[in-house]
């Protein structure tokens, strides 16, 4: 772990060594905790903002001219949704067998 050196103002300094001390923590401890906290917080709100992000997109309608859906089947047959069909993507290693 690496020390640090921060400057604050004598009453401010005064407050954190009582925050500190109300959870049983030097104030070197409290800062760390403290940053941790912030660091987890800024990784939610980053998925949260990624997920959002996702949801955004536009959906794809899959509902027929008859206003059924398609069974799940139907919707994983290669004829309805081609999954992982992407012009930059390789097909993946051969299996044993195929040439």
């Amino acid at each position: 772990m690496k020390n640090v050196t921060i400057s604050m103002d004598d009453e401010v300094l005064s407050w954190v060594r009582v925050e500190a001390a109300k959870r049983g923590e030097s104030v070197s401890r409290y800062f760390a905790a403290l940053a941790l906290e912030r660091k987890q917080q800024d990784a939610r709100v980053s998925q949260r903002e990624s997920l959002e992000r996702f949801l955004s997109y536009p959906t794809r309608d899959l509902t027929r001219a008859d206003g059924t859906l398609p069974s799940r089947e139907e919707i994983y047959d290669d004829a309805v949704l081609h999954r992982y069909e992407h012009p930059g993507l390789s097909q993946g290693p051969a299996k044993p067998g195929e040439d």
